[in-house]
């Protein structure tokens, strides 16, 4: 997922604390020496980065037959506040808003951005993804992916993009962000069971990828990129799970 330290925090995405972390949680970063690789060696709190056995993202190949429902989306749209937290950009709504899987309800938490896309579909690699982090009343996360490539402009996103905050902990605010309005009309997904995509590579958490992708402009990904040249975890092995079309 991104520039959080979640999980055992969930601090890092805005959960709140659910167990005692560290009081100073190490650094991590994309590149080595405290990249991906070294993610599981920085702390005994991150040992899941190495060890866990459902990490996330994965190459998505539908393996199992699935009956999905769809996907059960209540988000009003409304004034958004976009964070720079050192990894990538964070949006809040001032009205949260939830969504429903068979599994219970989740309100939304936050939105945040990589580049290139972590998740992967049969191979093929998406330039830029959106990832809507969600929360039960149990502390249970579950996640969607939308997935971009590059064509016509965003234009749900072009504020953001266009007000982007420069620097670590700052912040801008929107007067109106229509997450509704991100998705595909058709929005058949995959779901699987993953980990949080930073660390600590907490698992556990629902995935819906949306198989349709939409689009931003070149110029809207450059301008990203230029705050966040590479937020992406590599690709974990899938290890035989269950991993469901439907929509």
């Amino acid at each position: 997922m991104r520039s959080y330290y979640l999980g055992i925090t969930l601090l890092a995405i805005g959960l709140g604390p659910v167990t005692a972390a560290p009081s100073n949680p190490p650094h991590w970063s994309y590149t080595s020496p405290s990249g991906p690789d070294e993610w599981g060696d920085l702390h005994d709190t991150h040992a899941l980065c190495n060890t866990g056995t459902q990490q996330s993202p994965i190459n998505i190949k539908a393996n199992t037959q699935g009956d999905l429902p769809t996907l059960d989306l209540q988000y009003p749209a409304g004034p958004a506040v976009v964070k720079h937290n050192g990894h990538t950009l964070e949006v809040t709504l001032k009205t949260a808003g939830y969504m429903t899987l068979p599994s219970g309800t989740y309100d939304f938490v936050q939105m945040h951005f990589h580049a290139p896309a972590e998740m992967q579909i049969e191979g093929h690699k998406y330039p830029f993804s959106a990832h809507l982090v969600h929360r039960d009343a149990a502390g249970n996360l579950a996640v969607i992916a939308l997935l971009f490539n590059v064509g016509e402009k965003n234009k749900t996103l072009a504020p953001l993009f266009s007000n982007m905050p420069r620097h670590e902990g700052d912040s801008v605010a929107l007067n109106n962000l229509d997450l509704k309005s991100l998705f595909p009309a058709k929005q058949d997904y995959f779901t699987f069971m993953g980990s949080l995509t930073t660390p600590p590579c907490t698992e556990g958490v629902r995935w819906q990828v949306l198989k349709v992708p939409g689009t931003i402009s070149k110029k809207q990904l450059n301008d990203f990129k230029q705050l966040f040249p590479m937020n992406a975890r590599p690709i974990q092995p899938t290890n035989d799970r269950p991993v469901k079309l439907g929509g």
